[in-house]
This record gives structure tokens, C-alpha cells and sequence, in this order.
């Protein structure tokens, strides 16, 4: 190869290595936006919570589709955060369902306790 033909295939790769450079700046500085970041970390939350369920309840893992329900749990999230009122609602309903499958896993406890232990 002549080093003319050499120099022009260097300033070549400079340009695309400089180009790929830039891409990659963009992408960083997206990604460290606050959406973008708030994203991702509601995305690890779900994960590890439909991770615990499905080692939990025995759930199949292509019965549900994360990344279709994980839009709608941020705009979900997004509403609630905007309205107040809707917020202390759903605070309210989630300490009642939490409270409610508290006592049945309670009750289901002692139910299975007692069918253990029949002379009691």
C-alpha cells in the first residue's frame, strides 16, 4: 500500500473512531438524565419484585411480559405523583392490601398448623 493511500485510510478511521466518540458522549449524557435514571431504577425494582414473586408464588415467567406492564406502572406512578389526593389514596389502599395478605398469610399459617398437629 502506498503511503499516500495509507495516510487517507487513517484519516478515514480518525473520523469514524471520532464519530463513534461522539455517539457515545450522546448516549452517556442521555442516559444520566433524571427521567432516564428514574426509568432504569423503577425497571430494577420490577424486575427484582417479579423476580421475588415468581420464586414465591411459582409463577411461570412467560405468563408475564415486564416490559409491557412497566410502561403503564410508570405512568401509573407518574399519575399518582402528580395528584396528591390519588397519591394518599393509593398509600391508604396499598397499607390495606398489605394488611389484608398479612392475615390471610397468618390465618393460612395456623390453618396449616392445626392440620399438621391433629390432636390439638
Amino acid at each position: 500500500m502506498k503511503p499516500a493511500d495509507r495516510k487517507k485510510q487513517l484519516i478515514a478511521e480518525g473520523r469514524l473512531y471520532r464519530a463513534e466518540v461522539m455517539i457515545a458522549k450522546e448516549t452517556v449524557c442521555a442516559n444520566l438524565q433524571p427521567e432516564t435514571l428514574a426509568k432504569n431504577a423503577m425497571t430494577r425494582v420490577a424486575v427484582i419484585a417479579m423476580s421475588l414473586l415468581q420464586k414465591r408464588s411459582g409463577l411461570a415467567a412467560s405468563s408475564v411480559n415486564l416490559p409491557a406492564l412497566l410502561p403503564l406502572a410508570l405512568r401509573g406512578i407518574s399519575v399518582l405523583a402528580r395528584k396528591k389526593s390519588l397519591l394518599k389514596a393509593s398509600l391508604i389502599a396499598g397499607s390495606v392490601a398489605g394488611t389484608v395478605a398479612l392475615l390471610m398469610k397468618m390465618k393460612r399459617a395456623a390453618s396449616d398448623q392445626e392440620q399438621d398437629d391433629p390432636s390439638g
